[in-house]
C-alpha cells in the first residue's frame, strides 16, 4: 500500500490506519514477499502481486502506520468480511533498513502474515477460540505466533505447531520439495526454521559444519545444526533450531567432522556419521549406517523381524542389537563380528575375519585371505573364484563350499569336516573328528581323539598329530593306500582292486570288493579281506588274517615271513624270505609254497598242492588227493639233504609234479622222466624208486641228482607222477 495508490472504505477499520499510512521500503516489501513464500511453501495456499483498484483490492495488503506506538511493531487483521480483514500494518519501531531472515522484522513479518490468515496468539483467547497452548510450547521455537522470542538470531520460517495448524486451515502443498533433496547450510549460517517436504528421498547434511550436530530425522523433532546464537532469556548459546513438520519424511542424515548424534524415524534411513565418534540411533525401516570411528555407537531401536538393517564398516566391528548386516569398506585388512541375529556379512578386499555369532549367518568374503567363524549348522559362506586363500573355522559339522581352501574344526563333541574340489587343508580337534577332503589333493590333520580320513587321491596327505595308545585312527580310502604315523587302521572303499599297507602299529587293514593286497607292516595286524582274489602280507606272529567271503570262485594268499596256519576261506600260502618256516593249510584245496629256507608245509585235508622251494623240507599232503610239485631239479637234494614226503598216499590220488623242468641237461629239448622202476641209471632223464625214496637223473651220471624220500611208501609206480 501507498499513499494515493491504495483504496480505502471509509469506516476500513476502527483506526482507518489510511489516514496515516506510509509505503514500506523495497527491502520490506523484498522480506514481505519472502514471508508470504514461507508460508505457501508448506500450505496451499498461492499469493499474487497486485494493484489496488476502485473496484478490487488485495486480500492481503501491507502498509506503515504513523501513529503506531512505538513499542508496538506491527498488527494484523484476522481473515473476515470487514474491509481491513488480511490487511497488515507495520509501525515506525520496525525500521530495521535490512529485514533478512534471522531478524526481528522478519519474524515480524512472518508473524504477522500468520494472523492475516488466521492464526491468533497462543496466549491469547477469544469468543470464539478460547484454547490455550500449553505455555511450554509459548515460543517462538515451537511457533512464530509466540511472544517469546528472546533470541538473538529469529525463526525464518513457520515453525513445527505453525505449520501444523496453517495445513489445518488451508491444507498441505504437496508440491513442494517432491525431489531427493539435501538440506545443507552455511558452517557459518545460524539455522532456526522447520522443513516442510511432501516427497523424495532426502537428507539433512551437516559434513561442512564446525562443530558437531545432532540431526533428529522424527517428525516434530529439533535437531542441533548451524552456527551457535544466543538465547538472550539466560545469555546461553544454542542451535538447536532446526525443526521437522508433521508429515515431513525425511530419511537420510549425515554428520559432521565432530562428534556427532544422529536419530533416524521409522523410514529407511541412512546415517553417515562422518569422521569423529558418533552416536547414530536407527528406528523401525531398514536403516543404514556408516561407520567409520572406533568410537562411533549404533543404536538400532527396531525390533521387527521383518527388518534388514545394515551398517557400511571402514574398521573391525561387531553388530550391535537388532542389526543385521555388516559390509566392510575398503582394501584395509578389517574383521567383522555378528550377533545372536542371522546375519549378513559381507567381507572387502581385505584379509578379512568373518564371524557371524549365533544365528544362521550368511559370511561373504573379498579378495583377500579371508577366516571365517562357523558356528551354525546354517551357516553359509561364499567366497568367488580367484579370491585369495580361504579359510573356515568351524565348531559345528561342516562342508566347505566352493572356492574356499581350508578348514579347522575346534571346540569339543563329535565333528565332521569335509573339503570340496580344491586341494584343502583340514585340521581337527582333540575329539572325535571325521575328515574328508573330497576332491584335490587334501591335507587332513587330526589331533587327539578317535579320528576319521577319507582319502581319494593320491596327492592326499594324512597327518595325526596324536600319539596316545588309547586312541584309534582310521583311513577309508579309495586308492591304493599306505598308512601314515600314528594311525591304526584302513578301510579300502569301492570295487576297484586297491593295496592298503600299514606301519609300525597294530593295524587293522579292511579290503573291499576288489582285489586287495593288504599289508600290515610291523606290528600285530589284523587283515580283512572281503570279494575278490585277495593278498595278505605276514610278518609278524600276532598278523591276524581274516576272509569273509565264502566264495569258491575266489583265491586267497597269504604271504608270510613267519610260521603261518591258513585260516578260514583262504586258499594259498606262499612262505617269502630264507628262514626256515612252518607253513599250514586248512580244510580247503591249498596250494602251500616254501620259500628257500627248509620248510615243514602240511596240507591239512582237501586237495592241495604243496611247493617246497629250495631248501631241505617235509612236505605233508594231509588227507585228499595232494600234488607236491618240484619246479627245478635243484630244489631237493640227496642223502641228508633231500626233501621228505611225510604221508604220500596213492591210494587217495596223491602225486607228484615234476613236469616243470627237464628231465635231460644233455639235450637241447624239454624232455620228460621215464620211470626205471628199482633198475640202476643208464642215463639221464630217469626215475627210480628203491627203499622208500624216489630218485631222478638229469645229469647222465650214474648216481642220483635229487631225491625224495616218501615215507612209509615202499612201492611207487609212475602212474603216481604227473603226466
Amino acid at each position: 500500500m501507498a499513499p494515493g495508490t491504495s483504496y480505502f472504505a471509509t469506516n476500513y477499520s476502527p483506526k482507518n490506519e489510511y489516514n496515516a499510512l506510509y509505503e514500506l521500503t523495497t527491502a520490506q516489501k523484498t522480506s514481505i514477499i519472502g514471508a508470504l513464500g514461507a508460508w505457501s511453501a508448506v500450505a496451499n495456499i498461492n499469493f499474487t502481486l497486485t494493484s489496488d483498484n476502485l473496484g478490487t483490492v488485495g486480500d492481503l495488503r501491507f502498509g506503515g502506520y504513523r501513529l503506531m506506538d512505538n513499542k508496538t511493531a506491527a498488527w494484523a487483521y484476522f481473515p473476515d468480511n470487514l474491509p481491513a480483514a488480511g490487511d497488515v500494518w507495520v509501525g515506525m519501531a520496525t525500521d530495521d533498513p535490512n529485514p533478512v531472515k534471522g531478524t526481528y522484522d522478519y519474524l515480524t513479518f512472518v508473524h504477522e502474515i500468520g494472523h492475516a490468515l488466521g492464526l491468533k496468539h497462543p496466549f491469547d483467547t477469544s469468543a470464539a477460540n478460547k484454547q490455550l497452548l500449553d505455555p511450554s510450547f509459548d515460543d517462538v521455537h515451537f511457533t512464530v505466533m509466540s511472544y517469546n522470542s528472546n533470541y538473538s538470531y529469529q525463526p525464518t520460517t513457520p515453525m513445527v505447531l505453525d505449520i501444523i495448524a496453517m495445513q489445518s486451515l488451508y491444507g498441505a502443498n504437496m508440491l513442494w520439495q517432491t525431489g531427493d533433496n539435501v538440506y545443507k547450510w552455511d558452517a557459518n549460517q545460524s539455522v532456526f526454521e522447520t522443513i516442510w517436504d511432501a516427497g523424495g528421498n532426502d537428507t539433512i547434511d551437516g559434513s561442512n559444519q564446525l562443530a558437531a550436530v545432532n540431526i533428529n530425522l522424527n517428525e516434530g523433532a529439533y535437531s542441533q545444526i548451524g552456527k551457535a546464537f544466543t538465547d538472550l532469556t539466560n545469555n546461553t548459546l544454542v542451535n538447536d533450531g532446526l525443526g521437522i513438520a508433521i508429515g515431513a519424511k525425511i530419511e537420510n542424515a549425515i554428520g559432521s567432522a565432530f562428534n556427532d548424534k544422529l536419530t533416524g524415524n521409522d523410514l529407511n534411513n541412512t546415517l553417515n556419521g562422518m569422521a569423529g565418534a558418533d552416536t547414530m540411533i536407527g528406528g523401525a525401516g531398514n536403516d543404514t549406517y556408516y561407520v567409520d570411528n572406533i568410537g562411533d555407537v549404533v543404536v538400532e531401536t527396531g525390533t521387527s523381524l521383518t527388518e534388514i538393517d545394515r551398517v557400511f564398516a571402514s574398521i573391525d566391528y561387531t553388530l550391535g542389537a537388532n542389526v543385521e548386516n555388516v559390509l566392510l569398506t575398503g582394501t584395509a585388512n578389517l574383521n567383522g563380528t555378528g550377533n545372536e541375529l542371522n546375519n549378513r556379512m559381507t567381507g572387502n578386499a581385505g584379509n578379512n575375519i568373518l564371524d557371524g555369532k549365533a544365528g544362521a549367518d550368511t559370511m561373504i568374503g573379498g579378495a583377500g585371505d579371508d577366516t571365517y567363524i562357523v558356528d551354525n549348522a546354517g551357516d553359509i559362506v561364499t567366497e568367488l573364484s580367484g579370491e585369495g586363500h580361504d579359510l573356515v573355522k568351524s565348531s559345528v559339522s561342516y562342508t566347505l563350499s566352493a572356492n574356499v581352501e581350508d578348514g579347522q574344526l575346534f571346540g569339543s563333541g563329535v565333528l565332521d569336516l569335509t573339503g570340496n574340489d580344491l586341494n584343502n587343508v583340514l585340521t581337527g580337534t582333540d575329539g572325535v573328528n571325521t575328515l574328508n577332503g573330497g576332491l584335490g589333493a587334501d591335507t587332513m590333520i587330526g589331533g587327539a581323539g578317535n579320528d576319521t580320513y577319507y582319502v581319494d587321491n593320491i596327492g592326499d596327505v594324512v597327518v595325526e598329530t596324536g600319539t596316545s595308545l588309547t586312541e584309534i585312527d582310521r583311513v577309508f580310502a579309495s586308492i591304493d593306500y599306505t598308512l601314515g604315523a600314528n594311525v591304526e587302521n584302513v578301510l579300502l572303499i569301492g570295487t576297484a582292486n586297491l593295496n592298503g599297507t600299514g606301519n609300525e602299529l597294530n593295524n587293522r587293514m579292511t579290503g573291499n570288493d576288489g582285489n586287495n593286497t593288504l599289508d600290515g607292516g610291523l606290528g600285530a595286524d589284523t587283515m580283512i579281506g572281503g570279494l575278490g582274489n585277495d593278498t595278505y602280507i605276514v610278518d609278524n606272529a600276532g598278523d591276524t588274517v581274516i576272509e569273509t567271503s565264502t566264495l569258491a570262485s575266489e583265491i586267497d594268499t597269504v604271504r608270510s615271513s613267519v610260521n603261518w596256519t591258513l585260516g578260514d576261506n583262504l586258499e594259498n600260502l606262499e612262505l617269502t624270505g630264507s628262514s626256515n618256516l612252518n607253513g599250514t593249510g586248512n580244510a580247503l584245496n591249498n596250494k602251500l609254497t616254501g620259500n628257500d629256507g627248509n620248510n615243514l608245509l602240511n596240507g591239512g585235508a582237501g586237495n592241495d598242492i604243496l611247493i617246497g622251494g629250495l631248501g631241505t623240507d617235509t612236505l605233508t599232503g594231509g588227507s585228499g588227493a595232494d600234488t607236491f610239485v618240484f619246479n627245478a631239479w635243484n630244489e631237493t637234494g640227496t642223502g641228508n639233504l633231500r626233501d621228505v614226503i611225510t604221508d604220500f598216499n596213492s591210494a587217495q590220488g596223491d602225486k607228484i609234479d615234476l613236469t616243470k623242468f627237464d628231465a635231460n641237461l644233455l639235450d637241447a629239448g624239454f624232455n620228460g622222466f621215464s620211470f626205471i622202476g628199482a633198475a640202476d641209471f643208464t642215463g639221464a632223464g630217469q626215475l627210480r624208486f628203491v627203499d622208500h625214496v624216489l630218485s631222478g637223473n638229469v645229469s647222465g651220471n650214474t648216481g642220483a641228482d635229487f631225491e625224495i624220500q616218501l615215507v612209509g611208501v615202499n612201492s611207487f609206480s609212475a602212474n603216481d607222477l604227473v603226466a
